[in-house]
């Protein structure tokens, strides 16, 4: 199924907000000669360094995710049911995605309020959830940089439950689709995920042609 084009374009603006996460902090190339860094960098490490670790208290690290469709959402251990049913329907999308597919796609829940999120609270959620790190990874976070993803997702600081927004990175990172519905749409997010894997090289270049059938 081919990429929506309109999708892609919806996500310019919000791809140029991460992009500032990570250029408000970074020198030029010139002079720090460090490689550039992916959307999915900018969102969840604007500043090097910082390590991230799921529920399992396992580190999730860039390297870890090269080479991986990953879906972001956001939650808090205080949000309300919207926000739970919605990391539940991501557990059960990765689940249902075949084999191949499923090693490929990462899915993360990120907590957008990480003063009070610490890693025991975050695991407590997980497992009231019955979310398997394998599916779901709950990832906490740092003050710095949930302030500057609140800041790209337009998202108001004295609000607890965390946005409807869900993002979907290409396989080199870069941010390739945002959805904002509730309850998520899983029969087009699969859809949409197997037409990312296509684009090895991601969504900039052209896709891996599909297999041809058996004869």
């Amino acid at each position: 199924m081919p990429i929506r084009i309109r999708d892609l374009r919806k996500s310019l603006d919000l791809r140029k907000s991460l992009g500032v996460l990570a250029g408000a902090l970074l020198m030029p190339a010139a002079v720090t000669a460090e490689p550039a860094r992916s959307d999915l960098e900018s969102l969840l490490w604007p500043t090097p360094g910082p390590v991230r670790l799921d529920q399992a208290g396992t580190t999730v690290s860039a390297a870890r995710l090269a080479d991986r469709l990953v879906v972001v959402s956001f939650i808090t251990t205080g949000c309300t049911i919207t926000c739970v049913i919605r990391t539940r329907d991501l557990a059960a999308l990765k689940r249902s995605l075949p084999g191949p597919l499923r090693a490929r796609v990462a899915v993360l829940a990120v907590t957008l309020d990480p003063a009070r999120d610490d890693a025991p609270a975050l695991r407590v959620f997980a497992e009231g959830l019955g979310l398997d790190p394998a599916h779901v990874a709950v990832l906490g976070s740092d003050p710095d940089t949930a302030a500057r993803q609140r800041a790209a997702l337009r998202y108001p600081a004295d609000r607890s439950d965390p946005p409807d927004t869900v993002l979907v990175f290409d396989r080199i990172g870069q941010l390739a689709m945002s959805y904002g519905a509730n309850p998520v749409d899983r029969p087009r997010l699969a859809r949409d995920l197997a037409a990312l894997d296509r684009f090895t090289q991601g969504v900039g270049h052209p896709p891996t042609p599909a297999a041809s059938p058996a004869l």
